[in-house]
């Protein structure tokens, strides 16, 4: 009898241990992103096809990044914007907050009910 309950001590403590570790590693995942979306687009008439495109990399809590680049005849722009809670304080394409609105919406499915 003391074997047996010494047994299912040593399996609560184990139990809580494993508890805790699946707790801790929830929390860093949540932290990663896991919301990836991209588009192509044409911002500019007077060059063919969706060369264009904007990308959101967004984690569970709404942070990230967008980047996006602008392809026209004469050059290609690049640019990087930090997302905090699904907002950036340097102004927003409305391809990049598509992009950004999506990838949220992709981490949705991800958070536990």
């Amino acid at each position: 009898m003391n074997e047996i309950v010494s047994h299912v001590g040593y399996l609560k403590e184990k139990g809580e241990i494993h508890d805790n570790a699946l707790e801790t590693l929830s929390s860093r995942i949540s932290k990663y992103g896991r919301g990836v979306k991209i588009m192509r687009f044409n911002p500019f008439k007077d060059v063919g096809g969706n060369q264009s495109f904007a990308v959101a990399i967004i984690n569970e809590d709404g942070d990230g990044v967008v980047l996006s680049s602008l392809y026209s005849r004469e050059r290609m722009s690049v640019f990087a914007k930090p997302i905090i809670k699904g907002e950036s304080d340097i102004e927003l394409s409305a391809e990049e907050k598509t992009v950004i609105d999506e990838a949220q919406k992709e981490t949705r499915g991800h958070h536990k009910e």
